[in-house]
């Protein structure tokens, strides 16, 4: 159930914020939502490096004709 009193008290205040503040509340409510996008999932693995080790993997190739496979 929503308040809508406390609702609109909240945003006064948070819109009341400097511009500073105001982007740092939002990074951490980002971070605590359960509910991230697959886009900001995807930043947050890249951001984090798990994918850094995979630049140093070898081609792939085509059992069929031997040619590399190229990412698509």
């Amino acid at each position: 159930m929503t308040n809508p009193q406390l609702t609109e008290n909240l945003l006064a205040v948070i819109r009341s914020l400097p511009a500073d503040d105001r982007r740092w509340l939002l990074r951490q409510l980002e971070q605590d939502s359960s509910d991230l996008s697959n886009g900001a999932l995807a930043e947050l693995a890249m951001d984090g490096g798990a994918f850094d080790d995979l630049a140093a993997e070898p081609d792939l190739y085509s059992f069929s004709d031997g040619e590399a496979i190229g990412a698509s």
